[in-house]
């Protein structure tokens, strides 16, 4: 008779303390489902697109959660505030006091930045959000495009100087950091005036494979004016996509801050005494008069004019 009863008792006495517990944790209470943590990493690029794997970590922190935990991601452009991609998935049960997670894949084009925002969802009822942006999606380098490359010198050597025209020969050293060849790509080299940007030549040179641990050094001649101050942009060209950017600087006629900087003097430079090439034209540059940049007259007329004023003024005062 007593086992009759303790058998009879026992289901109502575990349901009792089960009822405790649930109470006791506040479980019977509405879940507080939020998003804990968002990471991003780049799984796929190509020459247009970037594919992101974003892992979205959920908990419920409060009460107990009845129900599958969906979250929505949504890429949005920071540019425009369109909505550019959409995924939904699920993320599990998160019972009492419960983690989950799911990762989850979306396209988007190579260029510009956009915000990621997690949203989770438990019976249809929103929870909680989180969001992270992610920014130059452009600097990023295709897959298929990943060299290994490294610029590791510019040099630059005068080769002629005739009349106010200089041609500056440009060596670029390139290393290869990879453990594979790099394969042949081409490279471009511009020669911009340092202030107001004008192109003043640019050229284009064939680079064969290098291999791992090596270094290469590819030549192009630019052709500028004379007395200017350059910056020099290298761009390595590969299957019609952009794979490296370096720059050097070439100053023909720098300048400094004298008298406790309160004033800019520029210094002349005679490119010909910087000739490599023996055989080139050496001449001295005529002063050469304080202007802005620009690709003017030859001064050669202006020095003569002034020569033949002075004549003038000192053949009066006789």
């Amino acid at each position: 008779m007593a086992n009759k009863r303790i058998h009879t008792a026992l289901p109502v006495v575990l349901l009792l303390c089960l009822a405790v517990l649930l109470m006791s944790a506040g479980c019977l209470k509405e879940s507080a489902v939020t998003v804990s943590s968002i990471t991003v990493g780049a799984q796929n690029v190509t020459g247009a697109d970037v594919a992101l794997n974003v892992t979205t970590e959920v908990q419920n922190t409060y009460g107990v959660s009845t129900g599958v935990s969906l979250v929505q991601l949504k890429a949005y452009d920071t540019g425009s505030g369109l909505v550019v991609a959409e995924q939904t998935g699920d993320a599990g049960y998160l019972g009492i006091r419960g983690y989950g997670s799911i990762s989850q894949t979306i396209l988007l084009p190579r260029k510009g930045s956009y915000r990621l925002i997690s949203t989770v969802f438990e019976n249809g009822q929103r929870k909680g959000q989180g969001e992270i942006i992610v920014y130059n999606l452009e600097r990023l380098t295709p897959d298929i495009q990943e060299t290994g490359l490294s610029i590791s010198d510019i040099d630059f050597l005068v080769k002629k100087v005739s009349g106010d025209r200089v041609d500056i020969q440009t060596d670029v050293y390139f290393t290869n950091d990879n453990r594979a060849a790099s394969g042949p790509f081409e490279i471009e080299v511009k020669a911009k005036e340092e202030d107001a940007r004008l192109l003043a030549d640019k050229q284009r040179a064939f680079v064969e494979s290098i291999q791992p641990d090596a270094t290469r050094v590819s030549s192009v001649t630019l052709s500028v004016p004379d007395q200017y101050n350059y910056v020099v942009e290298v761009l390595v060209w590969k299957n019609e996509t952009i794979v490296k950017r370096g720059e050097g600087n070439v100053r023909l006629r720098p300048g400094t801050l004298v008298d406790k900087n309160t004033q800019f003097v520029t210094k002349q430079i005679e490119t010909s005494k910087f000739v490599q090439d023996s055989g080139s034209v050496m001449m001295t540059p005529a002063p050469y008069a304080t202007k802005s940049p620009g690709f003017g007259a030859p001064l050669v007329v202006v020095a003569l004019g002034s020569l033949a004023m002075l004549v003038h003024l000192r053949g009066r005062r006789t």
